[in-house]
């Protein structure tokens, strides 16, 4: 009975486990770049998951998607939108929700934007995400 019972609790234990576990691009790159008069601008590119190429993308900029505010010490909020249709492929939603979630680690890890970050542009299709920005400054 104990040995049914501590079968029973692994399974439910190590199935939420593999349902809570973020799903990593198959393909990114993270671009950093400082200009000559010290802009600090990134580049976030993911293909996540297979599916169709070669399709036309939805774009975005800070009209369309609303400024970035991610990474420590962020000010307002993130582009909006739904976050994804939940487990079962990758559609434009999930690409979303897993390139800003993605992006957004790596801005934190890298430290390169201390003081958050704007949209610049970004760019959602089927599988893949571009997502440019730009590190907000420091008041003088």
């Amino acid at each position: 009975m104990k040995v049914h019972l501590f079968a029973s609790a692994a399974v439910i234990l190590i199935a939420a486990g593999c349902s809570s576990t973020p799903e990593i691009p198959t393909t990114e790159s993270f671009v950093t770049d400082i200009t000559e008069l010290g802009h600090r601008r990134f580049t976030y590119k993911a293909t996540i998951g297979a599916g169709p190429k070669g399709q036309g993308g939805k774009r975005g900029g800070p009209g369309g998607g609303g400024p970035g505010g991610g990474g420590p010490g962020g000010g307002g909020k993130g582009s909006g939108g739904p976050g994804g249709g939940g487990p079962g492929g990758a559609n434009s939603g999930d690409v979303k929700k897993v390139a800003r979630q993605r992006m957004e680690l790596l801005l934190a890890e890298s430290g390169f934007c201390p003081n958050g970050w704007f949209l610049i542009e970004q760019t959602f299709d089927q599988n893949r995400a571009e997502i440019i920005g730009e590190c907000r400054a420091v008041a003088r």
